[in-house]
């Protein structure tokens, strides 16, 4: 039996060749519904984050084992500044945000080269963006973002000997993220790509 090289540690190309020929024959079986929520804590700025349920294809897909909570809140600095009583540090709902588009551009990254047989050695996605708090506080009306948010940048590093069409297959996998997608929307968004050995 032979072995299967994979261009990607842990990504079998054939088994996302296979999943494409069943989207394909039957694209709506596929479509994922993704949510999230938040739920206050009943005081400061707390608030437990809850994914799921997700659904395929329409289908519920309900599992004891997606049951993921994170706190969400703010910075205890932040907190103190605004006069939350008892103020904790949290993951604030904009690092969320930045760390699903920087996660997302990954794996989308990663399975384009797996499935066209591009081989990373290594790649990592940062995602920044500089926001005014002013308009969260109340201290300026929301408008104002359009004033003071001017980006919203990704920073795409892979590692590894890479052709030019390689790289091109690396660049297109960033667009196929759906998170970079949404953010791609608002005008905002640039991304830049290093290569390096």
């Amino acid at each position: 039996m032979a072995v299967q090289v994979m261009a990607v540690k842990g990504i079998d190309a054939q088994q996302i060749e296979a999943f494409n020929k069943g989207y394909r024959e039957a694209p709506s079986n596929f479509t994922l519904g993704i949510d999230g929520r938040s739920i206050w804590e009943g005081r400061g700025l707390g608030n437990l984050g809850k994914v799921g349920p997700w659904s395929l294809g329409g289908q519920a897909m309900e599992k004891p084992t997606r049951d993921f909570s994170v706190q969400i809140g703010s910075w205890r600095e932040v907190g103190d500044a605004l006069g939350v009583v008892g103020a904790d540090d949290r993951i604030e709902p904009i690092e969320a945000a930045m760390l699903g588009l920087a996660s997302c551009v990954s794996e989308a990254i990663t399975l384009t080269c797996a499935a066209r047989g591009v081989p990373l050695e290594g790649l990592e996605a940062n995602a920044h963006v500089d926001v005014d708090p002013g308009p969260i506080t109340g201290a300026k009306e929301p408008a104002d973002w359009d004033n003071t948010m001017k980006s919203v940048r990704v920073d795409v590093t892979v590692k590894g000997d890479l052709s030019a069409q390689d790289r091109a297959v690396v660049e297109d996998g960033a667009k196929r993220s759906p998170v970079h997608y949404m953010f791609s929307k608002t005008g905002l968004l640039t991304t830049e790509f290093h290569y390096g050995k």
